[in-house]
């Protein structure tokens, strides 16, 4: 029988109290949620994100892990290798860069809901691209999730004044909204360390016998340790540098595993390895690389491979032919390995390191309430619990601040061209630029919420010095470093909001028109299999869906090399990326066969060298692009 006391009561104080709460909480997130979207996303400008977007679309069709997104280097590591055959590169090539489980994630994502990947190019007004919104709800659900992970954490570790004070700190970062938004894995790893924090925390309160941790039996400690090896193999599946967090976790379990020690870090060991083994074998049998073309980030921005520079060069040329047994057998040019010694990886390593220290670290969570964090995390607590897992978190900053500066790469730099493109149609600085560290190279930010915990428990600790005694004070004091921290994001709502379309360079039905340029001048359209080379060859093969090529580092004579031996390329895309370059240090490089010298003797001159294989020629987006394309003999 319905008691309509007991449902007036449970709406005052029960259950449904705390679920009318949770409703109204869940509202005003989804509400700023859609308002944040309505005034500052625009469509992805990350080049990991579209080549990630892509990876998962052809999964979900039935392709495997494939990629339309072809590097040079990707060529030449697996024609080198000679594990898959040149014919089966021609048609389908596999992915050598990423981790699976961030793909793997989208594509799922891309069966459940109705992705419509094809643009009405008749619509004049075009904003939003639909399946990059679907990815960004995505990715906010992560968002969220990690929100609560915080709370959860911050109760756990502190009390609910910290646990609501991080959180609430954690949900105005403007930077982790970018990520949300931005397409990257960011998101999905940030979930995986709060729940790889959480375990750590109690298993370790286990093996110590502190309150709420006692009674466990062993079997226990096993299964959590498991866990927390699984959960960092997942990480690594997401994100190579993540890996790097197994060293901390395993000195953690050691340290501070009690009787439980050897057992939980060999099984966490184990777990990790079994886990990410079968993918290494599989990228160093395609490819002869453990990470495939990731692992040559250690050799990029070094003296002989500035900016993008490594992933674009042919490095296994034949060069000459010695005598072997049988016959004459062709040798092979020095890989980048050998090209890049070791006082270069050293000089690469302290110049980013000293930019860490200067720039990212002081900001490493987006904001001036990083300081706060790391003066919180230096700190030491009375709590045992607080003490074991702050020296967790710093083992974790030093390593990641070691990965990153060690594989940095063109994608963390914001001097860029690419960069100067974002940021030239905003007429401004402020919310509407793209963060500097966004991008899958930035691990400190992983470790910017955790952080939070301890930059809000300083600042209470710090306020109960004052023996304030009235509970309105920590509310009010709670607030105003809530407000404080959140102010360059609310201030974003009076500065000039950005335009949806990211354009120059942009523009996602003007990609997917390129395929029937030649239409226009009497030959046959694209088709999504005929190779297209390209300066922004991410975004040609995620809104347009065409095989695409990284453009060489050289017209002579790795273009040649590529068309005559690889796959033919039947049209060649210039944007602003090349068109919009420097005149003496980049038109007038010492690399005398550089593409962008070869825009300007086809602009001025009129004409293209003889012999290039692409003499259509489309000039409907000039100055700033051109598509060059194929003309068959028989055309006139």
């Amino acid at each position: 029988m319905f008691r309509f006391q007991e449902f007036l009561h449970s709406i005052e104080e029960g259950k449904g109290a705390r679920l009318i709460r949770s409703l109204v909480l869940l509202l005003l997130l989804a509400g700023f949620a859609l308002v944040y979207h309505l005034n500052f996303t625009r469509n992805f400008t990350a080049p990991e994100a579209m080549d990630a977007a892509q990876l998962a679309r052809n999964i979900s069709e039935g392709n495997g892990f494939e990629t339309q997104f072809i590097r040079p280097v990707a060529v030449d590591m697996l024609r080198q290798t000679g594990n898959v055959p040149d014919e089966k590169l021609k048609t389908s090539f596999p992915d050598i860069t990423h981790p699976p489980l961030y793909p793997l994630l989208i594509a799922t994502w891309m069966k459940l809901l109705p992705f419509e990947f094809a643009i009405d190019l008749e619509k004049q007004d075009f904003q939003r691209y639909q399946p990059e919104v679907l990815i960004q709800l995505l990715n906010q659900l992560l968002f969220f999730l990690a929100l609560v992970q915080v709370f959860r954490l911050g109760e756990k570790l502190f009390d609910t004044a910290v646990a609501w004070c991080s959180a609430l700190v954690f949900l105005g970062a403007e930077l982790y909204w970018q990520f949300s938004v931005s397409g990257l894995s960011t998101m999905l790893v940030l979930v995986l360390f709060l729940a790889l924090a959480k375990a750590l925390v109690r298993f370790e309160e286990a093996a110590n016998d502190e309150p709420g941790g006692e009674g466990k039996p062993s079997s226990w400690f096993s299964l959590m340790a498991i866990w927390i090896g699984l959960l960092a193999g997942l990480g690594f599946m997401t994100r190579y540098g993540f890996g790097l967090v197994m060293l901390p976790v395993a000195v953690s379990l050691a340290w501070f595993g009690g009787r439980y020690r050897v057992r939980a870090m060999l099984l966490a060991l184990l777990t990790f390895v079994l886990l990410s083994t079968p993918w290494l074998v599989r990228n160093y049998s395609m490819s002869g690389n453990l990470f495939g073309t990731s692992g040559l980030a250690l050799f990029a921005q070094t003296a002989d491979f500035p900016g993008d520079t490594i992933e674009r060069t042919l490095f296994y040329e034949p060069s000459e032919s010695v005598a072997a047994e049988g016959g004459e057998e062709e040798a092979i040019k020095p890989g980048v390995a050998k090209r890049v010694g070791f006082w270069q990886i050293a000089d690469k390593l302290s110049r980013n390191l000293r930019h860490l220290f200067l720039s990212e670290l002081p900001r490493f969570s987006g904001g001036w309430f990083a300081v706060i964090s790391l003066i919180g995390l230096v700190v030491p607590f009375r709590n045992p619990r607080l003490h074991r897992f702050r020296i967790f978190l710093l083992m974790t900053l030093a390593v990641f601040a070691l990965g990153q500066a060690l594989g940095r790469t063109h994608l963390s730099d914001a001097e860029t061209t690419l960069a100067d493109l974002l940021r030239s149609p905003l007429g401004q600085g402020g919310f509407a630029e793209m963060a500097p560290n966004l991008s899958s190279e930035n691990l400190l930010a992983i470790v910017g919420p955790v952080s939070f915990l301890f930059g809000a428990g300083l600042f209470f600790a710090l306020l109960d010095q004052w023996k304030v005694t009235l509970p309105e004070m920590r509310l009010v004091g709670g607030g105003v470093l809530v407000l404080a921290s959140a102010l360059p994001l609310l201030l974003g709502f009076v500065l000039a909001k950005p335009y949806p379309v990211a354009d120059p360079p942009y523009h996602p039905p003007r990609l997917q028109y390129l395929k029937t340029i030649p239409a226009n001048h009497g030959l046959q359209e694209l088709r999504h299999d005929d190779l297209l080379m390209s300066d922004l060859p991410w975004a040609v093969a995620w809104y347009g869906g065409q095989d695409s090529l990284w453009l060489t580092r050289t017209v002579q004579p790795d273009f040649y090399r590529l068309n005559d031996e690889f796959r033919p390329v039947w049209g060649l895309y210039f944007t602003e990326m090349t068109t919009d370059q420097r005149y003496v240090s980049r038109v007038f490089a010492p690399n005398a066969s550089n593409w962008e010298r070869f825009v300007l003797t086809m602009q001025v001159n009129g004409e293209l060298p003889d012999g290039f294989p692409l003499l259509g020629v489309d000039d409907a987006f000039s100055p700033r692009q051109w598509l060059l394309f194929a003309v068959p003999e028989s055309t006139p």
